[in-house]
């Protein structure tokens, strides 16, 4: 048989499909790995494992196997004089003594302890209160191109330095939720995007570090390409307004999704002027949730 080179994630998921591919078992080949791969920086530049696998042969040119040690005749055992032996007189079995019970000493019958006086009734602990964001101070709008003018040039430079082809960034203030919006443009936009938006979180979040690197309030950056992150807002959106028209409906509350600080921040500030509902959040970590409760009359 032919060797057959095989891919895989790693080298055992290349070794795995290599066997699969020639139906034989492990002990019956040899593997050769020619290449390790590699995992790349945040999911890019990765290299599979590549692996050559090579049946084994049994032919007369294979070492004789050892020949094994003779076997050892069974040896007879002794003969011995069968005449019956002198019965052997055992010395008499003298009776065990028992010790003497001891009288138990009388217990002392204990006083009564005085019982501790019952508590009242604890009254339920309230809820935790909700975090509510401090008022901020208005950004003009020369403080706004220059914050802008900053996350554009050190976003443009992180694509550089992650190899992404041609990169182009237009960045915008949005003053309703107080932040940056960078829009990315690249024929290796669908790299960015990765798996579930993860590049996208990765790079914003170095973008946010380094803009806020220089001191003073944190900002808040968005970095976004083939409107990814456009269409996730409008989908969380249409599910807050859904829970509305439930909540007014039913008079409960509504409990969403977990979803992170980003998209529950987009709720809460669209939702705030609403004259039925309020919202507030709960649960700790990635379980944390939005919730639209009616509001007191």
């Amino acid at each position: 048989m032919s060797p057959i080179e095989s891919e895989g994630r790693t080298v055992a998921e290349a070794v795995e499909a290599a066997l699969r591919q020639s139906g034989l078992r492990r002990d019956q080949v040899e593997i050769t790995v020619t290449d390790e791969g590699s995992t790349g920086f945040m999911g890019l530049g990765a290299k599979p494992a590549k692996v050559r696998l090579t049946e084994k042969r049994w032919g007369p040119d294979s070492p004789a196997p050892a020949p094994s040690a003779p076997a050892r005749a069974p040896q007879r055992p002794p003969i011995r004089n069968s005449a019956p032996r002198p019965a052997e007189r055992r010395p008499e079995r003298q009776p065990e003594r028992r010790p003497e019970p001891r009288p138990e000493p009388r217990r002392q019958e204990r006083a009564p302890e005085p019982r501790a006086p019952q508590r009242a009734a604890e009254p339920a602990r309230a809820p935790r209160p909700e975090r509510r964001e401090a008022p901020s101070t208005p950004v003009s709008a020369a403080e706004a191109a220059e914050i802008c003018a900053k996350a554009q040039k050190l976003v443009v430079e992180l694509l550089q330095l992650m190899a992404i082809a041609a990169p182009a960034a237009t960045a915008s203030w949005d003053a309703d939720l107080e932040r940056v919006k960078i829009s990315v443009e690249s024929q290796d936009a669908s790299l960015l995007v990765g798996r579930d938006g993860r590049v996208l979180e990765s790079l914003q979040f170095l973008t946010t570090l380094m803009l806020s690197r220089g001191g003073g309030s944190p900002l808040a950056v968005q970095v976004d390409a083939l409107s990814y992150w456009e269409k996730r807002e409008q989908a969380v959106l249409a599910e807050a307004r859904l829970a509305v028209e439930t909540v007014k409906a039913t008079g409960k509350p509504v409990r969403m999704e977990p979803m992170d600080s980003s998209m529950r921040r987009l709720v809460h500030r669209t939702l705030t002027a609403n004259a039925d509902v309020v919202t507030a959040s709960e649960g700790e970590g990635p379980w944390r949730k939005l919730v639209i409760r009616p509001r007191a009359r």
